[in-house]
């Protein structure tokens, strides 16, 4: 995570935002770490509001290819809002989550941290769920309603991290400045 810089990240929201555009970055212009295989998420906000984020929380394919799929899915696929059409595109803001190792992790361990330096990852039979690290600090939570959240988010009750795969994972956040 620390070997990723500014430059870098300027470069992920580039790529997402071409593919929003219908544009891919060719390979020239992407640097051999963009290249690795990690997880990424990338959020869209329009006005300060939430217009689409999808990602991949596991490292299955190289993080240019993560980011300029999960850019185009969370504009046109996220079915929690409409397709982003294009008089938007202007309006929107841009950020590219890249996800650290998914760490198993115990809720009395989690509790005790600071909000923002863990995102979580919630599993239990055929439910599952994530929130992004920086969703804590968004809406101003400690860890234990963070967690709650997550249980929430995946569709169970607030208190299933009780009986319920935790894990952990750091996060670096790039962002555009947001416009209003």
């Amino acid at each position: 995570m620390d070997q990723l810089t500014e430059s870098d990240g300027k470069i992920l929201i580039n790529m997402a935002r071409n593919s929003i555009n219908g544009y891919k970055t060719t390979d020239q212009e992407i640097p051999e770490k963009l290249k690795t295989k990690r997880g990424a998420f990338v959020t869209i906000n329009e006005h300060n509001s939430l217009r689409g984020c999808i990602g991949y929380l596991r490292p299955v394919m190289p993080l240019n290819v993560a980011v300029e799929k999960a850019a185009w899915n969370a504009a046109f696929r996220d079915p929690r809002f409409e397709p982003l059409k294009k008089g938007e595109y202007a309006e929107i803001t841009v950020e590219v989550t890249v996800i650290g190792e998914l760490l198993k992790a115990k809720y009395e361990e989690l509790i005790n941290e600071k909000p923002g330096k863990y995102g979580i990852y919630l599993e239990n039979g055929i439910y599952s769920g994530t929130l992004l690290p920086q969703v804590a600090l968004e809406y101003n939570m400690n860890m234990k309603e963070f967690i709650q959240e997550t249980c929430k988010k995946a569709g169970m009750e607030k208190d299933c991290y009780k009986n319920s795969e935790i894990y952990a994972y750091e996060a670096r956040v790039f962002s555009e400045k947001h416009k209003d």
